[in-house]
């Protein structure tokens, strides 16, 4: 697997979703287990996409403020 920069949040977002196939795909853990860690990721998941558009509409606000200086 190649190694990635993580340094924005698409790129935690890529990362867990590429984690979470791989665990759907593992067949010999504990099912319960298994499901608690796909939670867990997916909790990340969503915290990434969060603070994604988060940081996309502070950048879309301060250009806008700067624009009307």
């Amino acid at each position: 697997m190649k190694d990635r920069r993580i340094y924005k949040p698409q790129h935690i977002r890529t990362l867990m979703q590429e984690q979470i196939n791989i665990l759907r795909r593992k067949d010999e853990l504990d099912p319960i287990d298994k499901v608690r860690a796909i939670a867990y990721l997916s909790n990340v998941a969503l915290t990434a996409i969060k603070e994604g558009e988060f940081d996309e509409r502070l950048k879309a606000l301060e250009k806008q403020l700067e624009a009307d200086e």
